[in-house]
């Protein structure tokens, strides 16, 4: 499935628009999409999504954050449902949800999915597994939501050794996360709950937000952010790179 939806640039734009009036109405929490690059990775992402043969289009952008995957998600004609457990009082942050025209379910528990057994054809876990409270009675509830034979996606899941990862925590004062994965450990926690590995990789060797990056770097990425991104790919792939790289994604299947 190839995607020819709105124009690349077109699509951005939108998304670039959301994310400056949340900045300028007091949202702190938008580093990840104030840049181009940013922007970018998760228009690709969406691109990847797109182009897998699925067996349906309806996906629960599981803990969708500001929307972005939903709102890409949506533009490339999925029925993408928006979750989240965060307040339904407007705010700065979830602006996206009330001007985007996105399919929005707010929850209240932060385990139990609002959902009936076998609902979705496909989850994406896009930066919210290594979040949730109880890990592996979150995964029960995605598997008993999703169809045989569903796909669940996990994407920007922290690398325990990423070099990004280990600086935070160790030197700077930047927030680092908690719960950390290797390649090895997360097929072993989803094969217990029925999910076999399709396809895995790691990425993202330059942090997106480019806070350790040169100046004329950044600059650079914001006129062509795809070509970070290639370079990151190809980097992600050798060894040691691979090694220490920021992330782990991929997508299983429900047997």
């Amino acid at each position: 499935m190839t995607y020819t939806g709105a124009p690349k640039n077109e699509e951005l734009q939108v998304l670039a628009n959301a994310v400056e009036k949340s900045i300028a109405d007091g949202c702190e929490c938008l580093g990840h999409l104030s840049t181009p690059l940013g922007r970018e990775v998760y228009r690709q992402k969406a691109d990847l999504i797109a182009s897998l043969d699925l067996p349906g289009k309806k996906i629960l952008d599981w803990g969708s954050g500001f929307g972005q995957m939903s709102h890409l998600l949506g533009l490339r004609g999925f029925d993408a449902i928006a979750y989240t457990i965060e307040s339904k009082t407007p705010t700065p942050w979830n602006l996206l949800f009330r001007e985007g025209g996105l399919n929005v379910v707010y929850g209240e528990d932060p385990v139990l999915l609002p959902f009936e057994d076998g609902s979705f054809d496909a989850v994406l876990s896009c930066g919210v597994l290594e979040h949730v409270e109880n890990e592996k009675a979150s995964l029960a509830e995605v598997t008993r939501i999703l169809l045989p034979g569903g796909a669940f996606f996990v994407m920007m899941l922290p690398n325990r050794w990423s070099w990004t990862e280990y600086l935070a925590r160790n030197f700077f004062n930047m927030p680092f996360h908690s719960r950390l994965y290797t390649m090895r450990s997360i097929k072993s926690l989803l094969a217990e709950y029925g999910f076999r590995a399709e396809k895995t990789w790691r990425w993202n060797s330059f942090p997106k937000n480019l806070v350790f990056l040169p100046e004329r770097l950044r600059q650079c990425a914001a006129i062509r952010p795809d070509i970070l991104i290639k370079l990151d790919r190809l980097l992600s792939r050798v060894p040691p790179f691979s090694w220490v790289s920021g992330v782990i994604e991929g997508y299983f299947i429900k047997d």
